[in-house]
């Protein structure tokens, strides 16, 4: 009985030992294997070249052998900057040493230098050594172009535009799920379809692109926006708009030299973000109309502000340039024009009107008429955004001003952005939804209920779709 009871105590300690001696022995066993590691921890590659190859060895090579890799964005971004891979390279007995390539996607962005995180991993029989992971970094081959602008071609349209507009032909950047409205559009799709079927009289329109003080690197965020662009349709034009300034309560306001100093850097960063890239450039919404509001001192301020930005963007090869004007129900055309002039509009392709207002068309037209013949005949283009019933006329102007422009209800979309407008407007290079339709502008005025500014508000963009009169009137 007393040995028959210890025989499997005996038989649990042999097999705890024969466990204990495996455990000791494996870590000789996998030494023994060797490793697999990369052959440096940085890797460098033109984006010209086509592809990156990374390099592996392995410290042993008695039988095959099997290496997993993949590439993991930083800076970079896959598809635009890179094609993501991942897979495995198979090595023969005796090959000490193997690669994996990264596909280099070649854009004429203007980006500076991007970083992608490559590695290895799942490696046979070896086990993974150091190091397993890297940085490749992708040098950026392209630099804005210093050849001769071509000013009745800028955008490089085939076959050119004849008739002085640059914009003539030109097809404009539309990515609807992109979009404000197409955005919002997708998170109500079950829950609302009626609605977000309806939203798409707004997202299959060219969106025009904002930024503003809110992008804290406005050059590598337009050229992220701009590089999405390029590989969605490297033949459409898109549409940015910039919204930079700060616009204080009217209280006789000005810039510090700080902020004077931050905005001309601003814009200089966004400049080299759109580098060699066409584009359409709606220049600094509410930048004039708001002038009144400023000191002195304020608008020198400003207007050396603006000054600079356009220096920038200007000297862009392939961008089409237009400054705000303000709105036909704003100013006398008289002292925006004088503005227009101080801040360089002769180096640009005009000027735009009616960005934050509900004007009809055609009195846009004719304000910026008057406009052109006092700057040498600049150009223009007008948004109609949200004009498509006009402008609403308060009974209380000395309150609400010459129109009510805080969500005024009734209102509806107005012209579809193209450049082919009537041939009796031979200044108007085009119509543009400059404004985003279906933004709300805040708490204010006869709207107390609306959403914080620049929250898309469904209510108001189904009212503007409902009213919408798309007619040039």
């Amino acid at each position: 009985m007393f040995r028959s009871a210890h025989v499997p105590i005996r038989l649990l300690l042999l097999a705890a030992t024969a466990v204990l001696l495996l455990f000791l022995l494996a870590p000789r066993a996998a030494s023994a294997a060797g490793v697999v590691h990369l052959t440096s921890t940085t890797y460098t590659v033109n984006e010209g070249a086509g592809s990156a190859v990374i390099t592996f060895e392995r410290t042993t090579a008695a039988t095959r052998g099997e290496v997993r890799y993949g590439a993991w964005h930083r800076s970079a971004q896959q598809f635009q900057d890179y094609k993501p891979v991942k897979g495995r390279v198979d090595l023969a007995p005796g090959q000490t040493q193997g690669s994996f390539s990264v596909p280099i996607v070649d854009d004429p962005l203007v980006e500076g230098r991007e970083t992608i995180a490559v590695g290895i991993f799942g490696t046979y029989p070896e086990r993974v050594g150091r190091p397993d992971r890297a940085i490749l970094t992708i040098e950026d081959n392209d630099a804005i172009s210093t050849d001769p602008r071509d000013a009745a071609n800028p955008l490089g349209l085939n076959p050119a535009p004849t008739d002085g507009n640059p914009l003539t032909g030109a097809t404009f950047y539309t990515n609807p799920s992109q979009t404000i409205a197409g955005t919002y559009a997708k998170r109500i799709r079950k829950s609302n379809p009626g609605a977000a079927q309806q939203l798409a009289a707004i997202s299959s329109q060219p969106e025009s692109k904002r930024f503003g003080s809110w992008n804290d690197r406005p050059g590598y965020v337009v050229a992220k926006y701009l590089a999405q662009a390029f590989h969605d349709d490297p033949n459409a034009i898109p549409l940015l708009a910039t919204y930079r300034l700060r616009h204080l309560t009217c209280h006789r306001v000005s810039d510090s030299a700080k902020e004077a100093a931050a905005y001309k850097r601003w814009y200089s960063d966004f400049a080299n973000g759109i580098g060699n890239q066409r584009v359409v450039i709606f220049y600094e919404i509410d930048a004039l109309i708001t002038a009144p509001c400023l000191s002195g001192r304020g608008l020198a301020v400003r207007i050396s502000e603006m000054r600079s930005a356009i220096d920038s963007l200007s000297k862009l090869p392939h961008a089409v340039v237009y400054v705000d004007a303000g709105a036909s129900d704003a100013h006398h055309p008289r002292f925006i024009a004088s503005l227009l002039r101080k801040v360089g509009v002769h180096k640009i392709q005009g000027f735009f009107t009616n960005s934050t207002h509900h004007n009809r068309t055609t009195l846009e037209v004719r304000y910026a008429n008057g406009l052109s013949r006092a700057t040498g005949g600049k150009h223009y283009v007008i948004n109609t955004a949200v004009n498509g019933k006009g402008s609403l006329r308060p009974r209380d102007r000395v309150r609400y001003g010459n129109s009510i422009r805080c969500n005024p209800p009734g209102r509806g979309l107005g012209p579809r952005p193209t450049s082919a407008v009537p041939p009796q407007y031979p200044l108007l290079d085009g119509v543009f939804w400059i404004g985003n339709p279906g933004r709300s502008a805040g708490n204010c005025g006869t709207s107390r209920n609306a959403p914080p500014t620049g929250t898309f508000w469904l209510r108001y963009a189904l009212m503007l779709i409902r009213n919408a009169d798309y007619r040039i009137r």
